[in-house]
């Protein structure tokens, strides 16, 4: 490799149309189920007051009512984590150079894009490879001796040629402690 080009990994097409595919689908659903509750909530709300007339107990009533609302905030959570997975894929991308690596998340606000894991280690500063759940994680502080700032914690989640970028990484750090 040489110095003027970095090896630049992203995911593949594939794996950006999955998620494109995931995050559509989930809306999808959310959708379709907030307006099937929505058309019977007056239904509900219907029979919630014949029962009460008829001094029926109501607490049934009330707890399709809850689960339908817990429902629709569970669906809101998921679709969050879908379009926040979508941003991950559609905008990250890890640069391979001959002083370290850098991964970038071109997607997301820069504040946000640093706690997700965006950020720079050199090759000498890379002390451990590990999985934690969908990402891969980089952690500094392989050099000894060295005081400063803190290193950052490297995360991305999909590229193409992941073992090829895995293997780069094994073969570059000398300070690389793994486990597995």
């Amino acid at each position: 490799m040489s110095v003027g080009s970095p090896l630049i990994y992203r995911p593949s097409f594939a794996q950006r149309a999955m998620a494109v595919l995931l995050f559509a689908g989930s809306w999808l659903v959310g959708v379709r189920a907030l307006a099937q509750i929505l058309e019977r909530l007056p239904v509900l709300r219907v029979s919630l007051k014949v029962a009460e007339a008829a001094g029926e107990p109501t607490w049934s009533f009330w707890v399709a009512i809850v689960a339908a609302f817990g429902a629709v905030v569970a669906g809101s959570l998921l679709l969050l984590a879908t379009l926040l997975g979508l941003l991950l894929v559609e905008g990250s991308q890890v640069l391979v150079d001959e002083m370290g690596l850098s991964v970038e998340h071109n997607a997301l606000p820069a504040p946000l894009a640093r706690k997700l894991g965006a950020g720079r280690l050199l090759w000498k500063r890379i002390s451990r490879l590990e999985r934690s759940g969908p990402f891969f994680v980089l952690r500094g502080g392989g050099e000894p001796g060295h005081t400063g700032p803190m290193d950052p914690t490297l995360r991305f989640l999909m590229v193409d040629h992941l073992e090829r970028l895995i293997l780069t990484i094994l073969e570059r750090s000398p300070n690389l402690k793994h486990e597995d």
